[in-house]
Parts: C-alpha cells; sequence; structure tokens
C-alpha cells in the first residue's frame, strides 16, 4: 500500500476508537487491514496501549493542598519597597541620560548595587521558587 493511504487509514482508525466519524466506511478500513501487514501491526500496538490504559486506576490524592497554599496567600506583601525601588531607578536612568559626559562604570553598577542592597534588605529574594513546600495529609 502507498503511505498516504496507509496514514489515512490509521487516523480513520484513531478517530473511529475515539468515537469519531470517519470519511471512510468500516469496510473500507476493514479490507484494507485485511491487505496491510504494517497498519495491522501498528492498530494492535494502539489497540494494546489502549488496553493497558484502560486497566490503570486513577488514584486520588489524600494530600490537602488548600491547607498549604492558604496561610501564604495571607501573608502581607511589602510592596512599599519595590516602589521605591522603580523611583530609584527611573531617577537613575533620568540623570544618566541628562549627564553630559560618560559617567564610567562605577556609576552603571549602581542599579545593581542599589538592587542587591533592597534584597538583603528584604532578607528575601521575591523571584525565589519554593521547592520545600510540605503537605498536610
Amino acid at each position: 500500500m502507498n503511505k498516504e493511504n496507509c496514514e489515512e487509514i490509521l487516523m480513520a482508525l484513531m478517530a473511529v476508537f475515539d468515537g469519531e466519524k470517519t470519511d471512510l466506511s468500516p469496510e473500507q478500513l476493514n479490507s484494507h487491514l485485511a491487505s496491510c501487514e504494517n497498519c495491522r501491526t501498528e492498530i494492535e500496538q494502539i489497540q494494546s496501549t489502549f488496553a493497558l490504559l484502560k486497566r490503570q486506576e486513577r488514584q486520588p490524592s489524600e494530600a490537602n493542598l488548600w491547607s498549604a497554599i492558604e496561610p501564604r496567600l495571607q501573608t502581607k506583601i511589602y510592596w512599599q519597597p519595590f516602589v521605591f525601588l522603580a523611583v530609584f531607578l527611573v531617577a537613575y536612568k533620568f540623570a544618566e541620560m541628562l549627564s553630559a559626559s560618560d559617567p564610567g562604570f562605577a556609576f552603571k553598577i549602581v542599579p545593581l548595587v542599589f538592587v542587591a542592597a533592597l534584597f538583603v534588605f528584604l532578607k528575601e529574594n521575591p523571584f525565589k521558587i519554593n521547592t520545600e513546600l510540605i503537605l498536610e495529609k
């Protein structure tokens, strides 16, 4: 069989497995499967995969996620330091733009130092992902 025909047949058979309608009749599909070893092998693999998946049971999780998430939502977020940081960085950029001469490398590293100092002051990196979340059972 040609490759395009086999692909069309396999797509139609998978649609039938999913409960969808196809343009091809069941007789056309069966006659192709009777004459094409490759398609039969492919369909047998798909059927065995479906059978394996049907035998699996969904195991409900007994972990209570909300009890771990709710306290983190109620913690107070200190946004004022970030507003101060934004104002400082905008003012710094204006000062840099208005400067007639090149202020040098030391002047350009000031924002980095300021941001690092702010995070040290806050004692927490707001971009850190907590991978040690403990869930209650």
